[in-house]
């Protein structure tokens, strides 16, 4: 036998002897896990072995969009007709959180969430036959902080991935994604006013890929009584025991030298307070 066809017989050995250690017998053990990261560079899934465990009961302020975006997931995993997901708008308001949440609501189901970075994202049809495999599961595909900047083309082929092109997406499979932009991708006025014959053509290339979220909810600065619901939140979690005056008080000056009332701000007021540094 030629040395040359040894050695593409022994690179295809070393190609499934990594695919096996990465995938194991049950694909990427599927059965042991429930969240995994997909490596576009090698296409693998990477176990999460120590999945971030968030109580429903602990997101306050967005009891209605917590609802429906439970509800969509739970009629995904009972075989039901449901949508992807776009949560949008301003920073530390529990977009991430309330994703991050469906892995405590549906532990031990047949939910399986696969977390996708950016960089990777046009990578994600390496996965569509995988998924296809895997009947028995529910895969939610889960980009986080999901946007394009201005000349960049790639949402043009993110359509194309979502939508599936001349390739089916699998039945089981859903894109669950958070944005602090309500369209994905900066629009200006001045995009009105092109040298273009139908300068409306313009606006609606760059609006068309949040079409394909059938579900698009805004989160929003909190008001002030949400704002001191969550602080009082944090702190009993935490242990900070303080006269509920002064810590609305102090809670309140916080926000306002931070430039905003938020989750993420909350919390960080009273780890601060925990720490002893106030």
């Amino acid at each position: 036998m030629a040395t040359h066809t040894i050695r593409q017989l022994l690179a295809k050995l070393d190609k499934l002897l990594d695919r096996y250690v990465d995938s194991g017998s049950d694909g990427p053990q599927l059965a042991e896990y429930q969240a995994f990261l997909w490596d576009g560079t090698r296409k693998t899934l990477k176990p999460v072995k120590r999945p971030v465990q968030i109580d429903q009961d602990e997101l306050i302020g967005i009891e209605s969009i917590k609802k429906d975006v439970l509800g969509n997931t739970k009629n995904f995993i009972e075989g039901r007709r449901a949508n992807n997901v776009l949560l949008w708008g301003e920073r530390g308001t529990g977009k991430s959180s309330l994703m991050k949440t469906l892995l405590t609501v549906f532990e031990g189901m047949s939910l399986r969430m696969i977390q996708v970075y950016k960089h990777d994202i046009l990578t994600i049809q390496e996965m569509y036959e995988l998924i296809a495999q895997h009947k028995a599961y529910r895969f939610i595909l889960f980009i986080d902080d999901l946007s394009f900047e201005e000349g960049q083309s790639d949402y043009k082929e993110m359509k194309t991935i979502m939508d599936g092109g001349l390739e089916e997406i699998p039945g089981n499979l859903l894109f669950y994604a958070t944005s602090n932009r309500k369209h994905l991708l900066p629009t200006k006025f001045s995009d009105n006013d092109s040298d273009d014959i139908r300068p409306s053509d313009t606006v609606e290339e760059k609006v068309s890929l949040v079409d394909r979220f059938g579900l698009r909810f805004g989160f929003y600065h909190f008001s002030q009584d949400t704002y001191l619901e969550i602080v009082a939140s944090y702190a009993a979690r935490y242990g900070v025991r303080m006269d509920k005056d002064a810590l609305d008080q102090r809670a309140l000056q916080w926000a306002l030298a931070a430039g905003g009332r938020n989750g993420r701000i909350a919390e960080q007021f009273v780890r601060t307070l925990q720490g002893g540094s106030q």
